[in-house]
């Protein structure tokens, strides 16, 4: 088996760890705009052709995975297209999927695209955070395009479980929605928030100096890279704007409810609230 990255960050390098670690003797290629991240990956022994080039290091891959943010991964299409053959499944990590496939089909019709993206990551990005057990147990959005055929779709499920993924495969447009809230939205509550923080604090900074274990546990994810998430934001803009409207007026009913002193109110919102992240799996 022959893999080849475009870019070796946190995802890109867990990705490529996992699957030389199963796959001791498949060839690995990647791609990286910086220097420093291949000649690790390289000492590591997790990957055996590094490239400053999109060039015919990727020719005959099996598999191609994108995972620059997604406005970049969009413009290594046309370079990659050259080096694609029949049996090269092209697929991305990034956290929206629509844009990717409507760029894929206008731009390399065709071409067996399965976008993806593995639902992990850490507020600390670039390869020398990455590790294969990022990805373990994680559950990892399969997105076909129609050019993906029954045998395409089936391999790389087969692929992901292997590398101690869970599958679950949707269309693009479901996985924005499911994404935007319970990953974009968070992050967007957790900005928020140190905003709030930011903005209301005492002369003498008393709120950041005793910030303790709850604030920075529920704010861990506002460290995340912010050129990302300007990225994110704007590529899923209808299911945030969507999302952010319905959190905003529940935000609003419990200050009602806070105002006006309405206990039991308050006790069954919380409750409920409650019960519903208790059954969340891995709670």
């Amino acid at each position: 088996m022959k893999v080849g990255f475009v870019s070796l960050g946190l995802i890109g390098g867990s990705v490529a760890m996992a699957i030389r670690d199963k796959y001791p003797e498949a060839t690995i290629a990647a791609y990286n705009r910086s220097r420093d991240p291949l000649v690790q990956a390289m000492k590591d022994g997790v990957i055996d052709i590094a490239t400053f080039e999109i060039d015919d290091s990727f020719r005959d891959c099996d598999y191609i995975f994108l995972c620059a943010p997604v406005q970049t991964n969009i413009s290594f299409l046309s370079a990659l297209k050259p080096y694609l053959t029949d049996k090269t499944v092209l697929t991305d990590v990034g956290s929206t999927k629509s844009n990717i496939h409507k760029a894929v089909s206008e731009k390399m019709s065709g071409v067996h695209f399965i976008g993806g993206h593995p639902m992990a990551g850490r507020e600390k990005s670039t390869y020398f955070n990455a590790s294969k057990e990022l990805l373990k147990d994680c559950y990892y959005f399969i997105t076909p395009s129609k050019a993906a055929t029954e045998d395409d779709i089936k391999g790389f499920e087969e692929l992901i479980r292997s590398i101690g993924c869970n599958p679950i495969t949707v269309d693009e447009e479901k996985h924005d929605f499911i994404v935007g809230g319970i990953s974009h939205v968070p992050h967007m509550a957790a900005y928020m928030l140190v905003k709030l923080l930011m903005d209301n604090d005492t002369p003498e900074k008393y709120m950041k100096e005793a910030a303790a274990g709850g604030f920075k546990d529920t704010t861990r994810i506002a460290s995340s890279d912010p050129t990302m998430w300007e990225e994110i934001c704007l590529a899923n803009k209808d299911n945030l704007t969507r999302l952010l409207d319905d959190y905003i007026n529940d935000l609003k009913d419990v200050r009602d409810l806070i105002s006006k002193g309405d206990g039991d109110a308050l006790f069954k919102l919380f409750k409920e609230a409650r019960d519903y992240r208790n059954s969340i799996i891995g709670s």
